[in-house]
């Protein structure tokens, strides 16, 4: 990303305001890999609910007043949440918001006190998986899988 485009892009919170690009956003590059679940339209329909409400947090990545990027962070434990609802834009991939958002995500961890984070991938993502391991996450075994479309979990330990 050039310094010009690095210096527009901000991260924000979460608003009910932006529900509908948030879910138009994910659902552009499930669709493009995979497919929509039950799992993924309940926590899309209802993020505030889903995910806010029990403890967790949602980022944006905000371009020229368009939502381009989210990360969530889904409570598991007071010291463990899992990393989930990662996705830029097609059209601005290739452009460092995907580290914005990774870095926002791990900043909340260490201010949460958290011991880990934890996501669910597809080995065919992968940039994301660059992105992980590039972030210091580890592939760890695979249990307790919440996804269908899931083949590796990863972990990042929280050093506090």
């Amino acid at each position: 990303m050039n310094s010009s485009t690095e210096n527009k892009v901000q991260i924000i919170t979460y608003q009910e305001a932006f529900k509908e690009a948030f879910r138009n956003l994910n659902y552009e590059w499930i669709k493009k890999y995979f497919e929509v679940t039950e799992l993924d339209k309940k926590a899309f329909d209802n993020p505030q609910q889903e995910i806010i409400d029990k403890g967790g947090f949602i980022f944006l990545a905000q371009y020229e007043n368009q939502i381009v990027g989210s990360v969530a962070l889904e409570k598991i434990t007071n010291r463990q949440y899992a990393l989930t609802r990662m996705g830029v834009n097609l059209g601005y991939q290739g452009k460092k918001i995907g580290q914005s958002l990774m870095e926002k995500a791990i900043e909340a961890a260490k201010e949460l006190g958290l011991s880990s984070i934890i996501l669910y991938t597809n080995q065919k993502l992968v940039n994301a998986l660059n992105l992980y391991f590039k972030n210091g996450f580890k592939v760890v075994p695979l249990d307790d899988v919440p996804y269908t479309r899931a083949t590796i979990k990863m972990e990042l330990r929280i050093v506090n």
